[in-house]
């Protein structure tokens, strides 16, 4: 759906999106092919990394391309990137979700949560 978005709002940023998005996935394809054929690779938690940062910079790019559509010299295919953007954030939601309950340690997310929580009280 988000290629055949791009494709069809011209959006001038595709081929940037086309490698991020190749490169995180030859990593996580590269990853679940070393699994299925009995290695137990130790970087696991790059898979994950490389999701959330695809996603952190599409959204700076998202950002670069909203400021240049409105006050630069104009871009085309902002309707596409805004809709990726709705659904980058609900995959960055569940690549964090997975990173904090895989990797943070209980007592790290509950001081995290606790100085949350205190700063927006004080």
């Amino acid at each position: 759906v988000m290629c055949y978005l791009w494709l069809r709002t011209r959006a001038s940023m595709l081929p940037v999106g086309i490698v991020v998005n190749s490169t995180v996935h030859v990593i996580m394809y590269g990853y679940y092919f070393l699994c299925a054929v009995g290695s137990k690779p130790k970087w696991k938690k790059l898979v994950t990394n490389s999701q959330i940062a695809q996603f952190l910079f599409t959204f700076g790019l998202s950002g670069w391309m909203h400021q240049e559509y409105f006050f630069g010299s104009g871009c085309s295919g902002y309707l596409g990137v805004f809709f990726t953007g709705v659904f980058n954030a609900s995959l960055l939601t569940l690549f964090l979700n997975f990173y904090f309950k895989n990797y943070l340690k209980k007592t790290t997310l509950e001081r995290w949560a606790k100085n949350a929580i205190d700063s927006y009280y004080a």
